[in-house]
């Protein structure tokens, strides 16, 4: 859907009264070619702008990658994983508040399916230039799968310190795919 900017509007108001003034005479008077002018050029901004709205729907691989490292940190780590442990001893999430470990639980499924996606397009990727990305996505793919898996099965109780969630292989692996994505930025 075409953005109209300001400037737009007021070229097509302009080209509008022009045409109604300019008459019905079969020779173009110097209104109408101007409005003719205006028409054309307005037509010229509408393109364009429906150009660079086109180019801004086409992310690079760079920038679905760097969107992809930020759903790891923002979706599973900071909304899952990081509040596991800290529930299992004091009862809340990372940051001291009350936790809702079942919609948790039900918020990181959405995250798969999203992730199954990401899946997909990291795997689709040109295997010389992103080769060290696959790599390590599929670690931290798998090692999501694991812990998500760990949930389901063995959901975490509240207060209960013999509770393992073991998020070390996770982080580093995480570590290493953000390093990845942001080498590919500077390259």
């Amino acid at each position: 859907m075409p953005i109209w900017s300001k400037k737009t509007v007021m070229i097509g108001l302009a080209c509008l009264s022009l045409s109604v003034f300019a008459g019905c005479g079969n020779e173009k008077t110097d209104e109408e070619k101007i409005a003719d002018a205006i028409r054309e050029a307005a037509g010229n901004q509408i393109a364009s702008n429906s150009d660079a709205t086109t180019q801004a729907e086409q992310p690079t691989v760079e920038s679905k990658l760097s969107e992809i490292r930020n759903f790891v940190t923002s979706d599973i780590w900071n909304d899952g994983f990081v509040n596991i442990n800290s529930y299992t001893y004091r009862g809340t999430s990372a940051t001291g508040d009350k936790l809702d470990i079942d919609f948790l639980i039900d918020r990181l499924g959405t995250a798969m399916d999203k992730k199954a996606e990401y899946n997909t397009y990291i795997q689709g990727l040109d295997d010389s230039k992103y080769a060290n990305v696959k790599k390590v996505w599929t670690k931290l793919s798998s090692e999501t799968d694991v812990l998500y898996k760990q949930l389901q099965t063995n959901p975490p109780k509240e207060n209960d310190s013999e509770y393992k969630f073991d998020t070390g292989l996770f982080q580093q692996y995480q570590d290493a795919f953000e390093k990845d994505v942001d080498d590919l930025k500077t390259n």
